[in-house]
């Protein structure tokens, strides 16, 4: 075999710099790796295997007389054999029997090639690849010469590979910024846990590509999890409960507090299979300080599909989802405080009002009637004086239950003060208006829960009695104020009906 001569070699190699500088893609440079080690060392074929992040052994092929590139999964046992001495001693190996490498590559053993060369790639003095060579004939005449070339060129090769990798890193690291950003902004604008879900799983979708993304809360008590919120891909599997450190791998980190990745589910024992075919799965504990609230749970339909870079930034991730779920709940807790009445849990007044005031201004603009009812227990203060306050106080949680569990669906109920409530009753006239009140009274008389207790019901229609706020229930109070003069435990009307 003819070699080439050195000033043709030092231009391919020169060539290979000024291409490879204009790569950003790693696949487009190990394109271009292949056909520059082939034309250096005149050989029949090469192929490259990487040996970082490429966990299914995928091997790239070049044939130069047919100028085709391929690809094929490696069978290589990197603790032995070929490959295995090519890392260990991080030097050439000369491969003078290819019945072993034939084994490992099908494209060998279907070509028949007759000699090869395995070249470490190199790079911060660990082995990062292995560059093959191959021929149809016996060793080259000029094989001594060739290996020098060759480890010059994968020295090279070697640097560029680290240029991209730390090139790559740049930009993962600066992506990465930009997408905690993104979430981060995201969450903070989002204090409705519902929504707040919907959102963390779309910028999840939107930057990593996983689909399978599933948020469990703690519940209270700490023995359980519970899944409250899904993709809509795996909705039937809606209230899941798993016992924590007990059942699965959300329960193992719910109890240790710790993230845990499953690379090959098929191989993890704490995994429980769902409908969906999962091949990997990473989850994070969501913690404030020491106390875990929940836990994200991420899976991917490839194997070994979460990167350290990508697993890291979703850990980081999941302490600010932890503290946007606590917020979201303080706020949702806020929020309902703000609108019941802290004894009964029924709406407060101000609610009571805003709802009258709303529902004045719908059925004007409709020409609509609504009804409200004006409630009060019948001689509560003597109850209060028998029976003590903390009995008085149990009446009327009891009261606020009786009467919410009466009311028609959708009508709104809430307590004014004291022992008055008040019931607004949507799209109601004076006919039934009246039968809701008669049975409310009926209902409260006959309850066991609630003995020698009646109410008096006050009932004032709009518009005609009152086209405003005040009017409205000061009528509804007055006529409150009469069904309690009359003996109590009965119904009367703003106007004479």
């Amino acid at each position: 075999m003819k070699f080439n001569e050195d000033k043709k070699i030092f231009k391919l190699i020169t060539q290979f710099l000024n291409d490879a500088s204009l790569l950003s893609k790693q696949e487009e440079i190990i394109r271009k790796v292949l056909m520059t080690a082939t034309k250096i060392t005149n050989a029949d074929y090469s192929s490259l295997l990487l040996l970082k992040n490429n966990p299914e052994k995928i091997t790239y092929d070049y044939y130069p007389e047919e100028k085709e590139f391929t690809t094929h999964q490696s069978k290589a046992r990197l603790s032995t054999g070929i490959s295995g001495e090519v890392i260990r001693k991080k030097d050439i190996v000369e491969v003078e029997d290819l019945t072993e490498l034939s084994t490992l590559n099908p494209v060998i053993q279907r070509r028949k090639w007759k000699s090869a060369i395995a070249v470490p790639i190199i790079s911060r003095r660990e082995v990062e690849g292995i560059l093959y060579v191959a021929y149809y004939n016996e060793r080259p005449s000029e094989l001594e010469k060739i290996k020098e070339l060759i480890k010059t060129f994968s020295n090279v090769f070697g640097i560029i590979l680290l240029n991209v990798r730390l090139t790559n890193e740049l930009n993962r690291t600066t992506n990465n910024l930009r997408i905690s950003s993104e979430i981060s902004r995201t969450m903070v604008s989002n204090l409705n846990l519902d929504e707040l879900s919907k959102q963390i799983f779309k910028q999840i979708t939107t930057h990593f590509g996983y689909e399978l993304i599933a948020l469990f809360i703690v519940e209270e008590g700490g023995e359980f999890v519970t899944l409250e919120y899904n993709v809509e891909l795996a909705k039937e599997f809606m209230g899941l409960r798993l016992k924590i450190g007990e059942e699965g791998i959300v329960g193992k980190v719910a109890a240790s507090g710790e993230p845990y990745y499953a690379p090959d589910v098929s191989k993890e024992p704490f995994y429980i299979p769902g409908s969906i075919k999962a091949k990997s799965e990473f989850s994070i504990p969501l913690k404030i300080e020491d106390r875990i609230i929940g836990v994200l749970d991420i899976e991917s339909s490839k194997v070994d599909d979460f990167p350290k870079s990508t697993r890291d930034l979703l850990i980081t991730l999941g302490a600010q989802i932890a503290m946007s779920i606590e917020s979201s709940e303080l706020f949702e807790e806020t929020k309902r405080l703000s609108r019941e009445d802290p004894l009964t849990g029924a709406v407060n007044r101000r609610i009571l009002e805003e709802e009258i005031q709303k529902e004045i201004s719908r059925a004007k603009r409709y020409k609509e009637k609504f009804s409200i009812l004006f409630l009060d227990l019948d001689h509560f203060k003597e109850f209060n004086d028998n029976f003590g306050h903390p009995q008085g106080d149990k009446a009327l949680k009891t009261f606020s239950k009786i009467i919410r569990k009466t009311l028609r669906k959708g009508d709104e109920f809430g307590r004014y003060g004291g022992d008055e409530f008040i019931s607004v009753l949507y799209k109601t006239g004076t006919s039934t208006a009246r039968e809701v009140a008669e049975r409310l009274v009926k209902v409260v008389g006959q309850n066991k829960d609630l003995p020698d207790l009646t109410i008096s019901v006050g009932i004032a229609v709009f518009p005609q009695d009152g086209n405003d706020l005040t009017k409205l229930v000061h009528n509804a109070d007055n006529a409150c104020y009469r069904a309690k003069n009359n003996g109590g435990n009965r119904v009367e009307f703003a106007s004479k009906q």
